[in-house]
């Protein structure tokens, strides 16, 4: 994958998948007689168990039907949308800790841009600039676009452009804008979206070549939200093949800090396409880092809010009990102001939840208890981050069970078996066809099992973090990133300048269940201490 040593992203987390996981260069040939005693001792020898004679005679009929039954399953038709009636419920007895209220105080003032790079600047201010009338959303839409073909040319992170969509949608924004109807900050605003994501009209092709002419006939809901309040899409961007590194099937998607690096992670094109200016805002998705590794490498600011907060509908399924869809932009702020647009209960996402968003830019920070990783209490942001606080803790944590690692492997095989059994496995890139096989010998009983680790994970680190309202981190957070994507819980990246090598460096902030408010006010008010947030790319000024 190429990600630096620091990056823990789903490539590594599934490497140490790997040393407990059976990964067969071919899927074995289904044959129509039933399984014999000596093809059930076969397959306990690769699954770690030991039965006798006598278990495996007494199991040999129930054996024989599951057989069938599985036949019958292969034979009926899933489509990768349909979700399990088994709910992932990261909200043990029901609602979340309500967060404590944030009083608001003033903003900071935002700086000037020539005009062909109006998009480096934050949403507010374009917002700003577009209700004064200093530029218009078609203007911004066109200039989105030219650097969409060009730039994102070279940086291999455009799938589709949705240039004919685009500008209805800008001359819609200018004519209500003009009218004095506002939708709100982000009405006019070109963005893109990553391309697992259904969008009528364009082709949906998940990053891998078997799904390269897939057209699926309807909205995502996030699409929809954002047209409601007034964005304008300009294109779908690229993500790794079925949302695996930053790899698709038209190259690897290119770091716009140094083009001899790919992006990482699978929304490699959202990181990409908002480091260099090319739009307002992205959205991309993580199910184990690929939001928060591209916002890394990429020195982008990535929210990956808590599960459920933001519908998945229309979107591809990779896991049902992880998928996460959250906004990647040039701040912390403005990841806020996607999130209020986004988030929110959806009838057609059974995961969805309704929870409230009580977030006020620039709010005070104190009475806030903060946390850090005691392994990073010597990180030069850690005495910028006790001004604004007042004080934090070190706090220690105990690392994730790799095990529970297994139910992402397991769902992502089930969400795409019909691959396995046919040619297209050879069509979804490199790295998930061996995941995808090994996973075909994982008992029921284990992945189930794996669910109880992450239950038990669950429960540690909500004991562990139960005083704190956000804990910060540097760089992903490491073991933090795994744990909370498998816990549910919130976290914010923002970019912290480069090491002593140049390579990037960012701080990472989690928060509680449904806490992104809080999440995001300690990390905008940290960024705005040193604003590496507002430094681009040279390939960001080419054309």
């Amino acid at each position: 994958m190429g990600v630096d040593p620091s990056l823990l992203t789903r490539k590594d987390f599934l490497a140490a998948v790997a040393a407990w996981s059976l990964c067969p260069s071919i899927p074995a040939q289904e044959t129509q007689s039933d399984p014999t005693s000596a093809d059930m001792e076969a397959y306990e020898r690769l699954v770690g168990l030991e039965f006798t004679p006598q278990q495996r005679e007494l199991a040999g009929r129930s054996v024989a039907q599951t057989r069938r039954a599985i036949r019958q399953l292969r034979d009926r038709d899933l489509a990768n949308s349909i979700e399990p009636p088994l709910v992932f419920t990261p909200r043990p007895g029901g609602d979340s800790k309500k967060g404590r209220d944030l009083a608001a105080s003033p903003l900071r003032s935002t700086r000037d841009a020539p005009p062909d790079r109006l998009l480096d600047l934050p949403v507010r201010q374009l917002a700003s600039l577009l209700r004064s009338k200093k530029v218009s959303s078609t203007e911004l839409t066109r200039l989105a676009l030219t650097r969409l073909r060009t730039v994102g040319a070279r940086l291999n992170c455009v799938v589709t452009l949705t240039e004919e969509l685009a500008l209805a949608e800008a001359a819609r924004a200018d004519q209500e804008l003009a009218s004095g109807k506002s939708r709100g900050l982000l009405h006019g605003i070109p963005y893109g979206v990553k391309d697992l994501f259904a969008v009528k009209g364009y082709r949906t092709t998940w990053g891998a070549e078997a799904f390269k002419d897939q057209v699926v006939d309807l909205d995502a809901t996030v699409v929809e939200r954002l047209r409601s309040a007034g964005a304008v899409l300009c294109a779908k961007l690229s993500c790794g093949a079925l949302a695996y590194d930053d790899v698709w099937f038209g190259g690897q998607t290119k770091n716009p800090w140094n083009l001899s690096q790919g992006s990482s992670g699978s929304s490699a094109g959202s990181a990409s396409a908002m480091a260099a200016g090319l739009v307002g805002f992205t959205i991309g998705t993580e199910t184990l880092g690929s939001i928060v590794s591209p916002s890394v490498r990429c020195r982008t600011t990535g929210l990956r809010p808590s599960y459920g907060r933001v519908s998945r509908h229309g979107g591809m399924v990779l896991s049902w009990t992880m998928d996460k869809v959250g906004p990647i932009c040039r701040s912390a702020e403005d990841c806020g102001i996607v999130f209020a647009a986004i988030h929110g209960r959806d009838p057609l996402d059974p995961t969805s939840v309704d929870r409230p968003f009580d977030w006020r830019p620039g709010a005070s920070l104190k009475g806030l208890k903060v946390g850090v990783l005691a392994e990073d209490m010597d990180q030069d942001w850690r005495p910028k981050l006790e001004r604004l606080v007042g004080s934090v803790s070190p706090v220690k944590l105990t690392p994730p069970p790799m095990e529970y690692l297994a139910v992402l492997t397991v769902e992502a095989a089930s969400a795409f078996e019909p691959l396995i059994r046919d040619s297209r496995i050879d069509q979804i890139g490199k790295l998930w066809p061996p995941e995808f096989l090994a996973a075909r010998y994982y008992p029921a009983v284990e992945y189930l099992r794996a669910q109880q680790a992450r239950a038990q994970m669950m429960s540690v680190y909500a004991r562990e973090t139960a005083e704190f309202d956000v804990l910060v981190a540097e760089g992903s957070g490491s073991n933090q990133l795994i744990t909370t994507n498998g816990t549910g819980h919130p976290q914010v990246v923002i970019p912290w300048g480069t090491d002593s090598r140049g390579g990037p460096r960012s701080v990472s902030f989690f928060g509680r269940m449904d806490g992104e408010a809080a999440l995001l006010t300690v990390a905008q008010s940290l960024q705005e201490t040193a604003e590496f947030h507002r430094q681009m790319p040279q390939v960001a000024h080419s054309s």
